[in-house]
Order: C-alpha cells, then sequence, then structure tokens
C-alpha cells in the first residue's frame, strides 16, 4: 500500500426496507464509480470522502465506518484510496456534471467498471450488514 493520495465514498440510502447505494459517472462519462477524489493538503481522508461526495453527486454525507485503503491506478500512477461507508443525510448543490444513480447492491456492483470500486462496494455491504444497522 502507498500512502493515501485519494479518499472515496460508498454511500448508501435506506429507501421502505431496501438499501440503494451511490454510483456516479467518471467525469469523462465513459464508466461508473464510486465518488472519489484527491486528499487537498491539510484535509483528512474523511474531509476530502465527504467533500468529492458532494462536488460530484450532490450529496451531504455522514461517516458511518472506515473501509480499507484501496490502491488504484491513475493516469499511470500507483495511488491509494481510503473508502469510507457514508449513509446519505442530505442533498445539496453538485458542481460536477455527472449522472447520478441509486441503485441496489446486485445492480450497483454491474455497473461499477472497476474492480477496487467494486471491493469497496462489497466491503461496505458487508460492514453495513455486520452493523445492523435499522
Amino acid at each position: 500500500m502507498g500512502s493515501l493520495t485519494h479518499a472515496g465514498a460508498v454511500v448508501f440510502r435506506k429507501r421502505n426496507d431496501q438499501v440503494l447505494y451511490l454510483v456516479v459517472s467518471s467525469s469523462d462519462g465513459l464508466n461508473w464509480v464510486l465518488p472519489k477524489g484527491h486528499i487537498d493538503p491539510g484535509e483528512t481522508p474523511e474531509i476530502a470522502a465527504l467533500r468529492e461526495l458532494e462536488e460530484e453527486a450532490g450529496v451531504v454525507g455522514e461517516i458511518i465506518a472506515s473501509l480499507s485503503p484501496r490502491d488504484f491506478i491513475k493516469r499511470d500512477k500507483q495511488a491509494t484510496v481510503q473508502f469510507f461507508l457514508i449513509r446519505e443525510a442530505g442533498l445539496t448543490e453538485s458542481i460536477e456534471d455527472r449522472i447520478v444513480r441509486w441503485e441496489e447492491e446486485n445492480a450497483a456492483l454491474q455497473l461499477l467498471t472497476f474492480d477496487e470500486a467494486k471491493q469497496a462496494l462489497l466491503e461496505g455491504v458487508a460492514t453495513l450488514n455486520g452493523t445492523k444497522m435499522r
């Protein structure tokens, strides 16, 4: 694992008895991804994850748990993202023109392009089920 460069969000909302997970289009519109981005100087990974979530998806979140850091390749460079399990707490204005989808677990997994995002989602689902939050 390299040093942390990015922070990302596995975000869920409850609708009736269903748990839905957030998937967003990538900045180039070619892939489906989890909200994530670079940790700015002076930011904690937690703050960065919540900021990216607002910027990319227009979602205000509340961090429930830390998930495992995951390595990925960004422009041919190794990067490491710290994911967090985040509950949707509200909506705000997004500043990026992304398509936002809320999907149940299997549909979200089908959509996600990259392995590190799929693994993070699965870990988030397991964490959520393990904490038995109602």
